[in-house]
């Protein structure tokens, strides 16, 4: 650490500064008394001026009146007894020279000092007096003193020195000390405690203590910034929920193996635990934070041999296998020997805080060697492990395949985007029936009419608009359509009185603004929510019940129906009908299609519709293919009716010509 180099110091300073202040004090003080006695003098002469003309009046107003010489010489004789006085002239009242007295010597000019006195009598002015007087002057004085005035000075000043050394001594010898005791200093924990000391009870005392505290605050701050460096430089490597590595720790990680990396297998895992949403909004995340840390310790415990685990996000975990065979199948078989374990320990059934969780693992693999980008193999495992949750299973390994279906499936996300502004979309509608084969409305069913791939049905892209928030979208667009095909309907006398069924997504239903835009559209269009039916999945029911619940409340005050979708085929379905306000159940159509191949699905159908007519609730079966099960339907009770054995899925314009032509 370089210091600066300082000129003088504050003693010498202190000492110029009161020499120059006693020298101009004294100085100033030697011209006020000298420019006193000139001016003491003049008024000295003033009054003395006065003086000669009152005690010699008569002897001037004799010498006016008579013009005698004798007085004048009398009074020159009389006026030489005033040293002082260098010349006297008299002036009558018509301002005429009367006398003039000059004195034996000669004065210099600058040092003659003159006034004028009135010569009165009896109140009477007669005339006027000049006088002349000789004063000393201020450099005459100074002259004369010189010598006093500069051994006077330095007596002074010289005492001034002592005393002002003496004295700056108390400052300048504490701040020196000071001074030095900081450039010793380096700032390390160790020396905390290290104090500068000094016996001082003025602000010298003051300012050591006020430094020994900052001191002690900066090398406080040093340590909280060393340990917030610290702590930066983990949290830019490592997760700090579970201690494992997080994602920009794992590729950087991840990068420097595959450099050196040979020519032998690795496995990537990417495990997601897929539940730790439901498990966040149903206990709270502290017990989702508490399973994480759970899943963390088991991949530490069990897995310890791996070469790197990571966890990159929420719920998303990594594990990584170096050189785990030079062969391929036996690579395969280890790879699958881990999952299998993975899948076990992972899944199985914790307990937090006196509460069951259980777990839902899904884990996406790729087998490798060559490959050098991280990334690259992240994308991989991602790609299986959402494969994998689509279709249900629990381990999936990347392939070249599945790596094209995930940009099949990108391309149907974009391609709809583009669906939605060029308006490819389409509705179709399956009727609905009752038990005397009156057509009582019909559910409204989406089709993209694709450019090129011709008309797809719902489940080849609604699933992907689902994952992000285009499932909004697309359910704003099927209200609107049905809402407009709903205007035109109530002009024909036939179908004036349908209801028609909208499927509504979860994400769909839980937007905040989902009531207020409804109903605008119902008043855009002019159509009674009666007609409208909202047809609700179970899973929808999971989370939020008393929201969901408050929700489903209000519209149907506002004259909406709800329709529980897929009955039988969740967990909490009976717990479902008596906490929401629902107007139907729809009976699951693989309970129908299944009837004649297994006794156990007639009696659930039977139980659906039995338990809907004591909750005085509307029961309708759906994929009625065949008049088998329409007439076993209708022999079990069932009153509602919709499947291919009715209808199939129209346009508008083939339900218009087969329905709706008088």
């Amino acid at each position: 650490m370089t210091t600066s180099t300082y000129k003088g110091s504050i003693q010498k300073k202190f000492i110029k500064a009161i020499f120059t202040l006693v020298s101009i004090i004294i100085m100033t003080g030697y011209i006020l008394f000298v420019s006193w006695y000139v001016y003491n003098q003049k008024q000295e002469r003033i009054l003395l001026a006065k003086d000669v003309t009152q005690v010699l009046s008569q002897d001037f107003l004799r010498l006016i009146l008579l013009d005698d010489i004798h007085t004048a010489s009398d009074l020159t004789t009389k006026l030489q007894a005033f040293p002082q006085i260098y010349k006297v002239i008299l002036y009558n009242k018509e301002n005429k020279k009367i006398f003039l007295y000059n004195a034996s010597k000669k004065i210099e000019t600058g040092k003659k000092f003159s006034t004028s006195t009135q010569l009165n009598y009896n109140d009477t002015s007669y005339g006027k007096l000049y006088f002349e007087f000789e004063i000393e002057t201020l450099f005459e004085i100074f002259q004369d003193d010189f010598l006093v005035l500069l051994l006077f000075l330095l007596v002074f000043l010289l005492f001034s020195f002592f005393v002002t050394r003496s004295y700056v001594k108390h400052f300048s010898e504490p701040l020196l000390y000071l001074v030095q005791f900081l450039e010793k200093v380096e700032f390390q924990d160790n020396m905390k405690h290290y104090k500068i000391k000094g016996k001082y009870d003025d602000e010298i005392g003051k300012l050591y203590e006020e430094i020994n505290i900052i001191f002690t605050k900066i090398v406080d701050f040093i340590q909280q910034r060393d340990k917030a460096q610290e702590q930066l430089a983990f949290l830019v490597q490592y997760d700090a929920l579970t201690g494992l590595l997080n994602k920009n720790g794992f590729l950087k990680e991840l990068e420097k193996i595959l450099k050196a990396d040979g020519e032998t297998w690795n496995s990537l895992f990417y495990i997601k635990l897929t539940n730790l949403k439901s498990i966040n909004h149903a206990y709270s995340y502290k017990y989702g934070d508490l399973l994480l840390k759970e899943f963390a310790k088991h991949m530490k415990e069990h897995f310890s041999d791996s070469t790197l685990s990571a966890r990159i996000s929420m719920g998303d975990f990594i594990l990584y296998y170096q050189n785990i065979s030079q062969n391929k199948k036996d690579a395969l078989l280890q790879t699958q020997n881990i999952a299998d374990v993975l899948v076990t320990i992972l899944s199985d059934t914790v307990t937090i805080e006196g509460k069951l969780l259980k777990p839902e693992v899904h884990i996406g693999i790729d087998i490798f060697h060559y490959e050098k980008n991280p990334l690259e193999i992240l994308k991989h495992t991602d790609i299986a492990l959402e494969i994998g949750r689509e279709s249900h299973q629990k381990i999936v390994y990347f392939d070249e395949a599945n790596e094209t279906y995930a940009k099949e499936m990108f391309n149907i996300f974009e391609g709809l985007l583009v669906a939605l502004k060029e308006n490819q979309l389409e509705l179709f509608y399956q009727l609905q029936y009752d038990q005397n084969d009156t057509i009582l409305g019909a559910e409204a069913l989406i089709r993209w009419r694709h450019p090129k791939l011709g008309l797809l049905p719902p489940h080849k892209f609604i699933p992907i608009a689902e994952r992000t928030d285009l499932i909004v979208d697309i359910g704003d667009w099927v209200i609107d359509a049905v809402c407009k095909q709903l205007k035109l309907w109530q002009k024909n006398a036939i179908a004036k009185e349908w209801v028609i069924a909208i499927n509504v997504s979860a994400k769909q239903f839980n937007r905040s603004d989902f009531v207020p835009k409804l109903q605008t559209v119902v008043n855009k269009y002019n159509i009674d929510p009666k007609k409208i039916k909202l047809e609700l999945l179970e899973s929808l029911f999971v989370e939020n019940q008393k929201s969901i619940a408050k929700k489903m409340h209000k519209l149907k005050v506002l004259g909406f129906k709800l329709s529980l979708d897929d009955f039988g085929t969740g967990f909490s379905s009976l717990q479902y009908l008596k906490i929401f306000p629902l107007d139907q159940i729809k009976i699951d159509q693989s309970f129908v299609m299944n009837m004649f191949n297994n006794e156990k699905d007639i009696q659930i159908i039977k139980s659906i519709i039995y338990l809907g007519s004591l909750i005085d609730m509307q029961v309708i079966a759906e994929g009625v293919e065949k008049k088998e099960h329409y007439d076993k339907l209708k022999e079990l009770g069932c009153h509602y009716f919709q499947g291919y054995y009715f209808a199939k899925p129209q346009s508008v314009t083939q339900i218009t010509n087969s329905c709706l032509q008088s």
